[in-house]
């Protein structure tokens, strides 16, 4: 009974960005603006972490609100598969080679590397919104002083503050910068993360008044350790109330044309994978709940039509698809996430999108419907044209990239295993350089699974060519 039918996904964006190095704090009263400007859209960009676009059949809130009254786009892409480096891109609309976080950790990532000097939030900030931001931002937050550091851009700040030192990730038993103060929170039911974070951008929404508001409500859910609110614990253990997710590429046993990285790999468990999915299932239950109870408190302040919703997640996760479970790969469902926008005054009629649209592509969109635009350039597309036109113009083409972590071989996991590599993801094409030599190449409209590499295939040399030079033509942008 929890399973609906998606028959159309409707997704608004809530965007949030915040950087490090600098002082200043947040300013928490509303920003005085003219009357004019409470005709701006509110916009919220909802993040869950490490998400399988599949997933969100078993929301039910999200289904009704935002699938069912927006445009769910099927061929929505992160264009690097890994929490920090796509973060900063959605906070900045930039590629990482230009952004310059390329992994979680110092000294190639995380926190410290990133600049908050020009962000959605500066940009919202300036063009008259009230910000915040609630729940995860950048991996080794806690690395930025002061400790508790406020970004600039953002007059309220609810953020995780450690990193690695609970069993029960972010969770339980976690701390919060509130506005700069570091305040830990409990083990008990009543503290559980995302039911926090929830309420606190209930009361951003009702403290805004007629300003318009940009809030960024991002979410460790379903991240592991998979933890659900005690509420929902016993959900999805039934056939009726899930299946087991079994694509055709499923734990596959020929790995024959696969890169070396992936053929080192254990053999993995379907048992071990259904659980986590599972569990993965039930941690986002609260989330639909937020999607809930955020909807309906727009409704009673008749604020629904004017405010924008946006929910995505920082990147996809690979549930056994070609013999992989985990992130940071170059296979579509490492890439591939949740993208729904809901937007009622020009999203009305529910509609599915098949375009390309990226994490790039969010800082972009969300100034551009709060009526102005980026003060510096940006890679990414603003898709307002998109919601209004599914006949617009649009890329047929984007860049992938990963940058292989061997400084902090300690993290392990696939950031560690993966060796470096650019590729190339159109409508029709899958192309892959790695630092190794190897390379990959799959014909998505014949193979959508990705099954058979063809690049020691003479018969598509050209194509081979062609896509290699378009990889080098993305790069320099």
């Amino acid at each position: 009974m929890h399973k609906q039918t998606i028959s159309v996904v409707a997704i608004i964006l809530i965007i949030s960005m915040s950087g490090c190095g600098l002082t200043n704090q947040p300013t928490n009263q509303p920003t005085s603006i003219s009357a004019s400007d409470s005709s701006k859209p509110n916009i919220i960009l909802i993040i869950t972490d490490d998400q399988p676009p599949q997933s969100i059949e078993y929301m039910p809130n999200v289904q009704k609100e935002l699938v069912g009254r927006g445009v769910t786009f099927t061929n929505g892409f992160v264009t690097t598969p890994l929490c920090c480096p796509s973060r900063s891109s959605i906070f900045t609309g930039l590629y990482v080679h230009n952004h310059g976080v390329k992994t979680n950790r110092a000294p190639d990532g995380g926190a410290t590397v990133f600049n908050d000097a020009s962000t959605i939030a500066v940009w919202m900030q300036q063009a008259g919104y009230r910000t915040a931001l609630m729940g995860k931002y950048l991996n080794g937050y806690n690395l930025l002083k002061p400790h508790g550091y406020v970004p600039p851009g953002w007059n309220e700040w609810h953020v995780f503050y450690q990193e690695g030192d609970n069993d029960m990730g972010y969770y339980y038993g976690y701390t919060l910068s509130q506005n700069g103060e570091i305040v830990k929170y409990s083990m008990d039911s009543k503290d559980y993360s995302a039911d926090v974070l929830t309420a606190k951008a209930l009361k951003f929404i009702k403290d805004s008044g007629d300003q318009p508001y940009f809030l960024v409500l991002s979410y460790f859910n379903p991240h592991q350790t998979y933890q659900a609110a005690d509420r929902y614990k016993n959900y999805f253990k039934t056939d009726e109330e899930w299946k087991a997710y079994r694509p055709p590429n499923f734990l596959v046993n020929d790995l024959s044309g696969k890169p070396q990285w992936l053929q080192t790999i254990n053999t993995l468990d379907a048992a071990y994978i259904d659980k986590v999915y599972q569990r993965m299932l039930r941690s986002l239950m609260a989330v639909d709940d937020a999607v809930g109870k955020i909807t309906n408190l727009l409704d009673k302040r008749s604020e629904r039509n004017n405010t924008a919703i946006i929910y995505m997640s920082d990147n996809g996760m690979s549930l056994g698809e070609n013999t992989f479970f985990g992130k940071n790969c170059q296979y579509d469902p490492c890439i591939h996430v949740p993208f729904i926008v809901s937007y009622p005054s020009i999203t009305a009629s529910p509609r599915i999108d098949d375009h390309l649209v990226l994490n790039i592509d969010l800082a972009p969109t969300i100034i551009d419907l709060a009526g102005s635009e980026a003060p510096t350039k940006v890679d990414g597309v603003s898709f307002v044209p998109l919601l209004k036109n599914p006949s617009a113009d649009w890329r047929n083409e984007f860049l992938i990239e990963h940058f292989q972590d061997l400084t902090n071989s300690d993290e392990g996991g696939s950031v560690t295993l993966i060796p470096t590599f650019y590729g190339i993801r159109s409508t029709n094409w899958k192309y892959v350089e790695y630092d190794t030599g190897e390379i990959e190449l799959y014909n998505l409209k014949a193979d959508p699974y990705e099954m058979n590499n063809l690049s020691s295939d003479t018969a598509y040399s050209n194509i081979v060519s062609e896509l290699h030079s378009e990889i080098e033509k993305l790069k320099s942008q």
